[in-house]
């Protein structure tokens, strides 16, 4: 080891205790990554490439528990909600092996739409020469899955910055598709505890043609920064923000299923998830049933060690984020929330927790509140709800409950966030679907296996003239 070398520390949010040390990558460490990545030319076969996304698949399948508990060391989130995260992981390296053979697929003749006679065109499609993928804490493993599988299926070199907080996910799929077969010019891996400056060194090298951010709004905006006075003005920039999703509960609802929904869609990974409820927006007639129902299930959720068979929401990411949840939960209740359930705070574990009569002024529902928090706001009619669901600048999920489609279908374009559910959590998704949001959530850019890795690919034309 070089005397040059530095490392820090990674910390269990729960334990408080180390559980890895990794390497600060320098910028130097990074001019040498992109040096040895971009332009990678991909001897790999298509069914060569999808062979090693199944093996990789298969693998974590296989081992499913030990990953799920790595992910759990780093993120202090319960082995319920790892294990579901390495489900997800496998599902998107499948759909990304059945994509390696669609992306090569010859586009030609959707571009051809007469018979006009002319030179014949080819329609060629290609890999990027170098792409970057930025992940956040929330998912350690599935963020970087869902860039470096489809940057595998396009045949595109990947430069992955994870979370400082949750570098060892990153480290460990990326050890795992070396050992499946992947060449080591397609995915290398950088991180550093203060990342500003590896970060810059990434986004603003002229050899990168893409960059695939997912976190949050305020980093978001200076990545493209970074990426504008660097020179990159014009390059690829998928911008993956965050959320302030609202769930219409509508008086002729399901309350039961609305209870399970809201449980489901606020209280999983510990409420760290973009597409997380962050708004209850329930009618009068029915606010007062479905606050009690509420009550009575959010009792019942078990908070405390992430590796207890019997926790369902371990810890947020560290003390400080669980401190910002607690002071925008007291915020609330002096403005005049009522709190029901919750509001208690020890070290970075923050209870489950239920305001009502919250309004949408209260930081708590106008800015991005990443914890486990219900707040319900209560309108006097659908057309309010539908007012007071719009009032974000934010636009990347919502939903609905409510025994008429005809109102979910007007409530969804209505909307026009990225995804919307009918009778379901915001928060759902399919590996292969359009992923992205507008707004403050996003450029309208897409992610999800098929369209990443379509982004993943130039386009050029050929035609081919007679002499």
């Amino acid at each position: 080891m070089s005397i040059t070398e530095q490392y820090f520390d990674v910390i269990n949010p729960f334990t408080r205790t180390v559980v890895g040390r990794v390497k600060n990558s320098s910028v130097e460490d990074v001019i040498q990554c992109i040096e040895f990545s971009a332009g990678y030319k991909c001897s790999l076969t298509a069914d060569e490439r999808s062979s090693i996304l199944l093996k990789t698949a298969k693998h974590l399948q296989e081992n499913k528990d030990s990953v799920a508990q790595l992910i759990s060391l780093e993120t202090g989130l319960s082995l319920v909600d790892t294990k579901y995260e390495v489900d997800r992981v496998v599902n998107c390296a499948r759909y990304a092996a059945k994509v390696c053979e669609l992306i090569e697929r010859d586009i030609t003749k959707d571009f051809v739409l007469d018979d006009l006679e002319g030179p014949e065109l080819t329609v060629i499609t290609e890999p990027l020469n170098l792409a970057v993928g930025i992940t956040p804490f929330n998912h350690p493993m599935n963020q970087v899955g869902h860039k470096v599988f489809p940057a595998i299926a396009a045949g595109t070199p990947i430069i992955i910055k994870p979370s400082e907080k949750t570098p060892l996910s990153a480290i460990k799929l990326a050890e795992i598709l070396y050992s499946m077969g992947l060449p080591e010019p397609m995915l290398q891996v950088v991180h550093n505890e203060n990342p500003i400056e590896i970060v810059a060194a990434l986004v603003s090298n002229p050899k990168v043609d893409l960059v695939s951010f997912t976190g949050g709004l305020k980093v978001g905006r200076e990545i493209k920064k970074k990426m504008v006075s660097g020179g990159n003005y014009f390059k690829k920039y998928i911008p993956e923000l965050g959320g302030c999703s609202s769930l219409i509960v509508c008086k002729d609802a399901n309350l039961l299923k609305a209870t399970e929904v809201i449980i489901k869609g606020i209280f999983k990974n510990s409420g760290q998830r973009c597409t997380c409820i962050r708004r209850v927006i329930v009618e009068n007639e029915v606010a007062d049933e479905l606050r009690d129902l509420l009550i009575t299930e959010i009792s019942k959720i078990t908070v405390g060690d992430p590796f207890d068979p019997q926790t369902q929401m371990g810890t947020l990411i560290n003390e400080g984020a669980a401190s910002i949840v607690e002071k925008r939960v007291k915020a609330a209740v002096a403005d005049g929330a009522m709190l029901h359930c919750g509001g208690d705070r020890v070290g970075a574990l923050f209870m489950p927790t239920l305001l009502d009569k919250v309004t949408l002024e209260m930081e708590l529902v106008s800015e991005e509140t990443f914890g486990p928090v219900c707040s319900l706001i209560r309108s006097a009619s659908f057309e309010h709800s539908l007012e007071l669901a719009k009032n974000t600048n934010y636009a990347l999920a919502g939903g609905i409950i409510t025994s008429d489609e005809e109102k979910a279908k007007y409530a969804s374009a209505y909307l026009t966030v990225g995804q919307f559910s009918f009778n379901g959590p915001p928060s759902y998704r399919t590996e292969a679907a359009p992923f992205g949001g507008f707004g403050d959530s996003g450029s309208g850019e897409k992610e999800g296996v098929v369209m990443a890795a379509r982004a993943m690919r130039r386009i050029r034309t050929y035609y081919r003239h007679d002499l």
